[in-house]
């Protein structure tokens, strides 16, 4: 199967040095917000769609769901991680602002920071899961030291971080594209209602009849 690939778009505005860090994290941001918009066309629409997984194949969508969701969350944290670890640099929201020319862009670099913050605030949570339970396994967490829940993970948990990751993002390509990308409006060839549609028209149709002997 091709791999499908958004129409190529021109970056020749952007400053050199960050052109590459922004295109790539931008195809990533993209990507990211495809992965969970199937996600929530699968999990997260009605309960008849919930009811047709749970008739198809009711143990691997569940497995899915989770497995599905902590890779979004994994995503998320890899892309507003710190800047550097372990003396490398790392492909991160963040490098917009620390390569960027401050002095120069003075006025940009004040509303990156301030974006900056919201980013904090709302991948804080997911990052503390990412820490104790999906990348590694905290053993306090896992024997339910904490008098607080921390291992779950809601919709809305993902939805506040991508929005302050587009803001971010889109904050910064304004600057340059005079133009903000719709993360949140991309579209695949074939996403997930294909597959519920297959799914629908399997359940639909009658099952085939043996001969008797």
């Amino acid at each position: 199967m091709d791999q499908f690939h958004p129409p190529a778009l021109d970056y020749s505005r952007i400053p050199e040095s960050l052109r590459e860090i922004f295109e790539t994290i931008e195809n990533e941001l993209t990507w990211l917000h495809g992965r969970w918009i199937m996600y929530r066309q699968l999990f997260g629409a009605d309960q008849q769609t919930l009811d047709l997984l749970n008739q198809s194949a009711p143990t691997f969508f569940g497995m899915l769901q989770f497995l599905w969701l902590d890779y979004v969350v994994l995503e998320i944290c890899s892309l507003t991680d710190r800047p550097r670890s372990f003396g490398r640099d790392n492909l991160v929201l963040r490098q917009l602002y620390e390569q960027l020319d401050r002095e120069k862009y003075a006025d940009l670099a004040a509303r990156l920071e301030e974006k900056d913050q919201a980013v904090e605030q709302s991948c804080g949570k997911l990052r503390t899961i990412r820490n104790r339970r999906i990348a590694h396994r905290d053993q306090r967490s896992a024997l339910g030291a904490y008098q607080t829940p921390i291992l779950g993970v809601s919709r809305k948990d993902v939805d506040d971080a991508l929005a302050a990751m587009r803001d971010y993002v889109n904050c910064f390509r304004v600057e340059f594209m005079e133009s903000e990308m719709a993360f949140d409006q991309f579209e695949l060839p074939d996403d997930a209602t294909t597959l519920l549609s297959r799914l629908q028209a399997a359940v639909q149709s009658p099952e085939p009849q043996s001969d008797a002997n």
